[in-house]
């Protein structure tokens, strides 16, 4: 409130929402191998089935929560709808628009997640590649690339569906609750010569702010 000088202060309580979020969801990943295959590897076997199974998890939490982005409804997106992109290769300006379309539902996009193929065809623009900054959090391996200097961080999969890009704000869109972390259990049957392990987790996602979302389809499938 605009008030006079020694004029009372109106006091408006904070509204809040509730969207309840169930940890419903368990993630597993094993393996097996046999006392002989144990013996003649060159290489550790525990190390690298753990490494499996931790990967394995991995790629499947990224199904889920691309799945999660994917259905939320196209009115409720940032802009009330999915924006165009024509058929024509991923650019510059088509960034610029995902970026603009979370901006004007006051919120701030901090991560933009394309199909390899999108990126390839960032590769090729000139104005995306000077829009470049290479910061310590790079790990292209991984899928994460450089971030742009409007404040997006660059996430590539091939779990995104070719010809679709997201634009969110990653700290209020959705949320992934952990009851309970990732964990390993290694097992063993001498009788059988069988040894093994596992990894699992339980988890929960739900979206939160859906505005905080932005959607372009019909992008360039191909070079």
């Amino acid at each position: 409130y605009v008030m006079a000088e020694s004029g009372k202060v109106y006091v408006v309580g904070e509204r809040y929402d509730r969207i309840d979020v169930s940890t419903n969801f368990i993630v597993k990943a094993g393996a097996e191998w046999t006392q002989e295959f144990l013996e003649d590897a060159t290489w550790n076997v525990m190390d690298r089935q753990v490494a499996e199974c931790g990967r394995a998890v991995a790629e499947l939490e990224t199904e889920r929560i691309l799945s999660l982005y994917g259905a939320i409804a196209n009115a409720d997106l940032a802009g009330g709808a999915p924006l165009a992109g024509g058929g024509t290769a991923m650019d510059w300006a088509k960034v610029t628009a995902l970026w603009d379309a979370v901006i004007n539902e006051d919120f701030n996009p901090k991560v933009l997640v394309l199909h390899p193929r999108q990126i390839t065809q960032l590769w090729r623009d000139d104005k995306f590649i000077s829009s470049l900054y290479w910061g310590e959090g790079v790990d292209v391996r991984r899928g994460v690339l450089a971030e742009t200097y409007l404040g997006m961080r660059i996430v590539s999969s091939t779990k995104c569906t070719n010809g679709v890009a997201y634009a969110m704000d990653t700290d209020i869109a959705a949320v992934m609750l952990v009851r309970r972390d990732i964990q390993t259990q290694d097992y063993e049957d001498p009788k059988g010569g069988i040894y093994g392990v596992v990894a699992n987790e339980r988890i929960g996602l739900g979206v939160l702010q859906s505005k905080g979302v932005a959607k372009m389809t019909n992008i360039a499938t191909a070079l």
